[in-house]
């Protein structure tokens, strides 16, 4: 038994080292074998030259290719239009001015703008250097002129409020002569039309009566008399109340209100009274020294209406002659006081010398200006239309001289390209894109090998919702027509953006 376990175990540990053995010779030939046919053949190496190069930024997107739209353009400003450069039919380029409005006020503005900005910066510049003696002397001129010309505009004034007044005052006198007049002859055209309807009308018929009424009216307004259709001679020749009684209260008391209030009532009590003697109808009775005092009271009574109309009128001219001529004069004095007044302020500057706070105003004042000049050329670059794209002007709406609204399409393009690419950008996108922005794009038709160029022409202001994602529709046309281009086609687009 222990001769058989010695045996086994023996066995064992000769057939351990035979393997062993042949795992060491199996090794060797490996080894020497990959030395022998592989380390003949050395490893090949690729090699670059590292350069400088920009970095683009780009947004990609994917589109279809569709047909080429138009664009429609309009002038963001209305006014006259004074040229136009291109006709219907002919081609455009991208940039090219198509037509431009009356501008010349806007750069006369543009042109006193510029002018004062020198003239501030010239300001900051002596704020900043001091004045020299000679130029506080000249400051000084200044004050004086100033104050002369303060004088002058407020001696001016003077005499303009004095000539007003005497103006005023003489069209108030004759206007209350008028009225002293007027009631006069309107008295006496009552006593006239009396004398006819007792004679003729002093019944209770249907023209008795109308008489009666329109008389009653007229010495109501005219002398104040109440119920007076029946008054006789006597009594209308004791009354003297109405705007009769305005008239001479106006002569004791001049004033413009009272005068105002007695030609008002002078003009309304005249032409009742001419109502009233015009109600009385000629009828076969009525004789001819009757119609013709009648005829001459109507004349007399519609050109005393005319007359103090006329008085009427000239005192309202004269006030509003006045009142231009004195608010022109004040606002003489009131120039001629800022003027002084900022004349004044420069002696003393110059003379004290620049503080901090005034050189900061100063710049301040410059910063203004050139506000002021760069809203004046947005004003003039929308008097201008120009072509966002290269094409064909297929539509103008306007000539030389005619007035052009604002914001209303006059011109329309079409572009020369067969083709354009419509994609749909996101909001996180949308920034980078601006018009004219180049972009490469690939058609999935002919693989990313097969490139064609493209430029950004219009981007829509309002967004569109996709899948919850607000998108802005944006359109591409390509630089060049190629016939391998079709509609529907799939685009990849890559557009620079910075």
């Amino acid at each position: 038994m222990l001769l058989n376990n010695f045996l086994i175990k023996s066995g064992m540990k000769l057939f351990r080292k035979r393997n062993l053995i042949i795992f060491i010779i199996l090794a060797v030939v490996g080894v020497s074998g990959y030395f022998y046919f592989i380390k003949k053949n050395p490893p090949v190496y690729d090699f670059a030259i590292v350069k400088k190069g920009d970095i683009i930024q780009d947004v990609s997107v994917t589109g279809r290719v569709k047909p080429a739209q138009k664009v429609d353009l309009a002038f963001e400003k209305s006014g006259k239009v004074s040229g136009v450069y291109a006709a219907v039919g002919g081609l455009i380029k991208t940039g090219q001015l198509l037509a431009i409005l009356e501008n010349d006020d806007l750069y006369a503005q543009f042109a006193q703008a510029e002018a004062n900005l020198e003239a501030e910066k010239a300001r900051l510049t002596e704020l900043k250097n001091g004045a020299r003696p000679e130029e506080i002397k000249i400051a000084e001129t200044k004050v004086a002129n100033s104050e002369k010309n303060l004088e002058d505009a407020e001696s001016n004034l003077s005499e303009v409020k004095n000539k007003a007044a005497v103006d005023l005052e003489d069209d108030y006198n004759g206007a209350l002569t008028s009225a002293q007049t007027a009631v006069n002859i309107g008295k006496n055209s009552l006593q006239v039309l009396t004398d006819v309807q007792y004679n003729h009308f002093n019944g209770t018929t249907g023209d008795d009566t109308n008489i009666a009424d329109k008389k009653a009216i007229a010495i109501y307004f005219l002398l104040g008399g109440k119920y007076g259709g029946k008054f006789g001679q006597n009594q209308i020749s004791a009354l003297t109340g109405g705007a009769f009684g305005s008239v001479q209260y106006a002569v004791i008391n001049p004033l413009e209100e009272n005068i105002d209030k007695a030609i008002e009532e002078s003009l309304i009590a005249l032409r009742a009274a001419k109502d009233a003697v015009e109600s009385i109808p000629f009828i076969s009775s009525v004789t001819s020294a009757e119609r013709t005092d009648l005829e001459t009271e109507k004349n007399n009574l519609n050109s005393q209406i005319f007359l103090l109309s006329s008085k009427d009128q000239a005192i309202k001219v004269q006030r509003a002659a006045n009142s231009s001529a004195i608010s022109s004069a004040q606002a003489n004095v009131t120039t001629a006081n800022n003027a002084l007044n900022s004349a004044s302020d420069e002696l003393i500057l110059k003379k004290a010398g620049s503080t901090l706070e005034q050189i900061q105003v100063q710049e301040a004042k410059i910063k203004a200006v050139e506000a002021e000049i760069k809203n004046i050329k947005a004003q003039i670059k929308k008097t201008a239309i120009y072509s966002p794209i290269d094409g064909v002007l297929i539509k103008q709406d306007f000539k030389n001289g005619e007035i052009a609204s604002a914001n209303t399409d006059l011109i329309s393009i079409i572009s020369d390209n067969n083709f354009e690419i419509e994609a749909d950008i996101p909001e996180a996108d949308i920034t980078k894109i601006k018009i004219g922005g180049e972009a490469l794009v690939t058609l999935d038709a002919y693989g990313n090998e097969t490139v064609f160029k493209a430029a950004v022409v219009f981007v829509e202001p309002a967004e569109t919702l996709i899948d919850g994602v607000a998108t802005y529709k944006t359109v591409l046309q390509f630089y060049e027509e190629d016939e391998r281009i079709k509609s529907g086609m799939t685009a990849n687009i890559d557009i620079v953006s910075d």
